[in-house]
């Protein structure tokens, strides 16, 4: 994928501003002029995921399930109380969301419904390939893939969800893959294993931290974050430590391509990766982000074949999801949104 100079596009101080879009209305009191109790918590967001900057899902805490469309932010019916980790879509009539118990949630376009599962063990990951010419590919657009607690590994390429063989049983929180059928997932303890031939297999240990994401946007171009601060990259000679400005857990990595690059985590770390560097960015506005989406403007400007006109622009739209409800968007010249802040 071809990319221009970031340095064009993102300013060293990246710059902030703050705008407020949907807020809980304040409680009334009753008519006995009694103290209302104070309302709950929100629920935290875990996952989030679509298929364009301005039509998402988030999933959290007790089967919470927000719709992102346009400027609204709607909660939706689920069919479950169980957390969900993870969402993906492909278009608006096919997403996936996952959680715990081996629960696997689809939409249709309409409604979220339960669909038979092969596991009960938990599940932290979720991928989805997002070519729209699957023909000459390994993962055609149908392909998802799910990771989670025990080593579990799920496939569903169109026909219903079924476990592959996995080379691990330890937890596996992070699953990345490629469309030409390469994948890794990473979880506890530094665990790593590789997808190539439809066959996974262990990597090496290279931590013992806990590897919570895993992504790439291109082959030998590999990024995963973990507890501690820890950044890697792999880039077809194994993996390597990155230098990371921050020593707080990471949960995600994400970008639209491997120079526009964001690891979201405790303590309200976000950090971008232009290419060169990690660095710190601002504003902070929850306890911490546990999930990134970022659209692949490539893929989306030119579906007919990476490289082609329109491949590798940056994308002007990053979004984040975290503890307590929040959403908030990441405009590309450096400013900030909340999209939905019920706190």
């Amino acid at each position: 994928m071809s990319r221009r100079d970031v340095h064009t596009l993102v300013p060293r101080r990246v710059s902030s501003a703050l705008a407020l879009l949907l807020l809980f209305a304040a409680a009334c009191g009753s008519d006995d002029g009694a103290t209302p109790p104070p309302p709950a918590q929100p629920p935290n967001l875990h996952g989030i995921g679509g298929w364009t900057e301005f039509d998402l899902f988030a999933v959290g805490d007790v089967g919470t399930i927000l719709h992102y469309r346009g400027a609204k932010v709607r909660t939706m019916t689920s069919p479950t109380t169980k957390t969900l980790r993870d969402v993906a879509g492909l278009d608006p009539t096919s997403a996936f969301a996952v959680g715990d118990g081996g629960t696997i949630l689809h939409y249709n376009g309409s409604a979220w419904t339960k669909v038979l599962s092969p596991t009960t063990q938990n599940l932290y990951s979720l991928w989805a390939a997002t070519s729209s010419v699957p023909d000459t590919l390994v993962f055609g657009k149908n392909t998802w893939l799910a990771v989670g607690a025990g080593g579990v590994i799920l496939l569903d390429t169109g026909t219903g969800w079924v476990e592959e063989t996995s080379p691990t049983t330890e937890d596996l929180e992070g699953v990345w893959a490629l469309t030409g059928g390469e994948a890794y997932a990473v979880g506890k303890s530094g665990t790593v294993i590789h997808r190539t031939g439809g066959v996974w297999s262990t990597v090496a240990p290279f931590t013992t931290a806990r590897l919570r994401s895993v992504w790439a946007d291109k082959p030998r171009d590999w990024f995963a974050t973990g507890d501690g601060g820890e950044i890697w990259q792999e880039r077809g000679a194994g993996w390597t430590q990155m230098v990371s400005p921050r020593t707080d857990d990471f949960y995600s990595v994400l970008g639209s391509d491997s120079a526009f690059v964001f690891a979201a985590g405790a303590a309200d770390s976000i950090l971008f990766y232009d290419g060169f560097d990690w660095r710190p960015i601002a504003p902070r506005y929850a306890d911490r982000m546990e999930a990134i989406w970022a659209t692949t403007c490539g893929l989306s400007l030119s579906p007919a074949a990476p490289g082609t006109a329109g491949a590798g622009l940056h994308c002007s739209n990053t979004y984040f999801a975290g503890t307590t409800s929040v959403m908030t968007r990441f405009i590309l010249l450096g400013s900030y949104e909340v999209l939905n802040d019920p706190r």
